[in-house]
């Protein structure tokens, strides 16, 4: 069979999109600098930014980075400028099971990008598992993004822990140097991590590290024992384990997914 997900051209975005089992996934990627002109969506959906950034408007800008996620309710006008390099983003739209994607209010969110790789990467692939794999992926972000919208909003200093740990993406920073450069105890931020992501500090540090090592095999031709040595995995077998067990394949296959 031929991916079933196919291709659509319009004016410079290009998308990837199937419908499965009462949802709609898909993938745009947007051109550099393209203006989307203010719409209101028909359905309440989810966003996430796997490359590139953009800014969305609604009176006021929001801007949005690689791995930023957004809810976003039905009828919600916005529009969108994309930034210097485009941009590529996931979503998921209730089509027939409204009733399970409460999205009543727009929402900022992190942490789902590596789940929407998985998606945008089953989107190319042209085997029967593929409407399946996407709708067990589809749901794993939606049950991601309602127990987020169900904890209490982040305070300061879980933010910046959070950028630290994104940021520092070369670097294997163990929960003390984020306690002190912080001011915050040890203790809290470990709790303050296991609450909201459900994993420690360091699970958190290493899925960033290869979230940042996806988003650079995604959007180039470059070695991949060098993303992987600039990712902080000196040992080239570790890199390819961990990147199995977040994305579902090797570095190698992921690649050639993204470049078809």
């Amino acid at each position: 069979m031929g991916d079933f997900a196919p291709i659509v051209e319009n004016e410079g975005v290009v998308s990837r999109s199937a419908n499965v089992n009462g949802f709609t996934v898909g993938e745009l990627s947007f051109p550099a600098g393209h203006l989307q002109a203010p719409f209101e969506p028909d359905l309440p959906y989810l966003a996430v930014v796997i490359g590139g950034a953009l800014e969305k408007s609604f009176g006021r800008g929001m801007p949005l980075g690689s791995g930023a996620g957004l809810t976003m309710p039905a009828g919600a006008t916005h529009g969108a400028r994309f930034g210097p390099h485009g941009a590529r983003i996931v979503i998921v739209k209730a089509r027939g099971r409204e009733s399970e994607v409460r999205f009543d209010r727009l929402r900022r969110l992190q942490g789902l990008a590596l789940l929407a790789r998985r998606l945008a990467s089953e989107l190319r692939a042209s085997d029967a598992a593929a409407p399946l794999a996407a709708e067990g992926i589809a749901l794993e972000l939606l049950a991601a993004t309602a127990r987020e919208s169900a904890l209490p909003e982040r305070a300061p200093w879980l933010w910046d822990a959070e950028e630290l740990l994104r940021t520092r993406h070369g670097e294997c920073v163990r929960l003390g140097e984020v306690a002190r450069a912080l001011g915050v105890s040890s203790v809290r931020i470990a709790r303050a991590f296991r609450q909201r992501h459900g994993m420690s500090v360091g699970e958190y540090g290493r899925r960033a590290r290869i979230e940042w090592a996806a988003a650079q095999i995604a959007g180039g031709d470059r070695p991949l024992a060098e993303i992987a040595a600039e990712a902080g995995f000196a040992d080239q077998s570790h890199f390819t384990r961990l990147f199995r067990r977040y994305l579902g394949t090797t570095p190698g296959r992921f690649r050639a997914f993204q470049s078809r």
